[in-house]
């Protein structure tokens, strides 16, 4: 009985350890993304880096942190959903 137990305790992690690593293969795929907008937006010289992400109703927002060649940090929303992705600023306005 403790092998069954062993094994089924197994697998599970197993599983768990799946979910987990499709769940963060999403979200640099959308960091990749967003960085790539950011990037064709601001110029090549920009550094973006990423401050966080939540997934909430089939959307994923990434907080970033941009700081253009020569200009000051901004902070960032990037929503993604679907093949949709906006830019906005951190109050939530989209990017013109």
């Amino acid at each position: 009985m403790d092998k069954l137990k062993s094994v089924v305790v197994s697998g599970l992690v197993v599983l768990g350890l799946g979910v987990e690593a499709n769940a963060s293969t999403s979200v640099n795929a959308a960091y990749g993304q967003c960085k790539a907008e950011v990037i064709e937006k601001f110029g090549e010289e920009t550094r973006v880096a990423m401050k966080g992400s939540k997934k909430f109703s089939g959307t994923l927002t990434v907080k970033l942190s941009v700081v253009p060649d020569g200009d000051s940090r901004q902070r960032l929303l990037c929503k993604v959903t679907g093949d949709a992705l906006v830019l906005t600023d951190k109050e939530g306005k989209p990017l013109s």
